[in-house]
C-alpha cells in the first residue's frame, strides 16, 4: 500500500487553460507545483464516512497529506473523533485538528499546519438555520497567513435531489441548497465584507445547472463581488479528467473566493485543481474509492499579494 501511496508524488496535473488559472490535466509534474512553496495552500476535501476501513484510511491519508504542501485541509463527513484524533496525531507536531461535533454524524473539520497558519479556534455560523444546511451549520476558520487575515468558511450542502429547484417547498434539496447559499452570502456581506474570503467544500451541486435550477444565482450574479476557482474544472466535457465526484459523474466541490482575492488569484503562480489521487493508485478508483472516498480534493494555492 505504501509504494502505492508514495507515487502519489506524481499526481499533480497541470496544464494551464487559456487565460485563467485552472489546471488541466495532460502533464505530469513533481509535488511542488500544486502546494507551491510560499504560496497559501488550501485544500477541500469529502472524505466518504471516515474513516471507510479504519486505520488503512488513516494510513493513507497520512501518506497522501505529507506528500503534499499543504497549510490547510477543509474536510467533510469526519464521523469519528477518536480516529480524527488519531490521524492527527500520525501527521506530526506541526499538525493539529479540530472538528466542529463530536457525536457519529458526518462533521465538518480542520486540518491545520501550523509551520505558518496562526489561527483563532473554529466556530459555527448560522446554527439557527442548520436545517436547510442538512444539519451542518458552516464552519468558520479565522487565520493569518504572511502577516494577511482570511476567513475560511467549510460547507456541505443538503445532498440529493431532482435536479429541479422548487420554490414552493421547504423540503426540496435544491430549494435547501439555494437557501443555504442565501444565508451564507448575506452572512459574509454582513459580517466578512471587506475581508479576505474562501468558501469551500462539497455543495451538492452543479455549477453549470441552468439558471432556472441553479443554487449558485446569488454567488455567480455577483461576478464582482465573487469568483468560483474551479469553473472551468466544471465547465469541461471529459468528466473523469476535471470533476470530483466520478461515481455520477459531475462536479461537486468547489471554491468560491471574494472579490479581495481576485488580484492574488490571478497571479501567475496561482492555481486551483482537482486533484487526481486515483489515477496514480495501481487499481485507480476502485482502490481510492474503497480505502479513502468517493470524492477527490480540490485545492488552491494562492501566491498572496504583499
Amino acid at each position: 500500500m505504501i509504494n502505492n501511496i508514495l507515487k502519489i508524488i506524481f499526481l499533480f496535473l497541470f496544464l494551464s487553460c487559456a487565460n485563467d488559472n485552472t489546471a488541466a490535466s495532460d502533464n505530469i509534474f513533481d509535488q511542488s507545483l500544486f502546494g507551491i512553496q510560499g504560496n497559501l495552500n488550501i485544500i477541500t476535501w469529502n472524505i466518504e464516512n471516515f474513516p471507510k476501513e479504519d486505520e488503512l484510511t488513516i494510513d493513507y491519508l497520512v501518506e497522501t497529506i505529507n506528500l503534499m504542501e499543504l497549510d490547510i485541509i477543509a474536510l467533510q463527513e469526519i464521523r469519528n473523533t477518536d480516529s480524527f484524533n488519531q490521524l492527527v496525531n500520525k501527521l506530526g507536531d506541526s499538525w493539529v485538528g479540530y472538528r466542529a461535533g463530536n457525536g457519529n454524524y458526518q462533521e465538518l473539520s480542520y486540518l491545520i499546519n501550523t509551520e505558518r497558519i496562526n489561527y483563532e479556534q473554529p466556530y459555527t455560523i448560522l446554527d439557527q438555520e442548520e436545517y436547510y444546511f442538512a444539519y451542518r451549520a458552516p464552519y468558520v476558520l479565522e487565520f493569518s497567513y504572511n502577516n494577511q487575515n482570511f476567513i475560511l468558511i467549510n460547507v456541505h450542502y443538503k445532498c440529493c435531489g431532482d435536479g429541479n429547484l422548487n420554490l414552493n417547498d421547504g423540503s426540496d434539496e435544491e430549494f435547501r441548497r439555494l437557501t443555504s447559499s442565501t444565508y451564507l452570502e448575506n452572512y459574509i456581506t454582513t459580517n466578512f465584507d471587506s475581508d479576505n474570503v474562501i468558501i469551500l467544500g462539497d455543495f451538492n451541486d452543479e455549477l453549470t445547472d441552468s439558471y432556472n435550477n441553479n443554487i449558485f444565482n446569488v454567488f455567480t450574479d455577483n461576478p464582482d463581488k465573487y469568483r468560483f476557482t474551479d469553473i472551468e474544472m466544471a465547465e469541461q466535457s471529459d468528466p473523469w479528467q476535471y470533476w470530483s465526484f466520478p461515481n455520477w459523474p459531475s462536479h461537486l466541490d468547489h471554491i468560491l473566493i471574494s472579490n479581495e482575492l481576485f488580484d492574488d488569484f490571478n497571479n501567475s503562480n496561482s492555481i486551483s485543481n482537482t486533484i487526481l489521487i486515483d489515477g496514480e493508485l495501481d487499481n485507480g478508483w476502485q482502490e481510492y474509492d474503497f480505502y479513502l472516498s468517493d470524492h477527490r480534493p480540490v485545492g488552491i494555492s494562492l501566491e498572496i499579494n504583499p
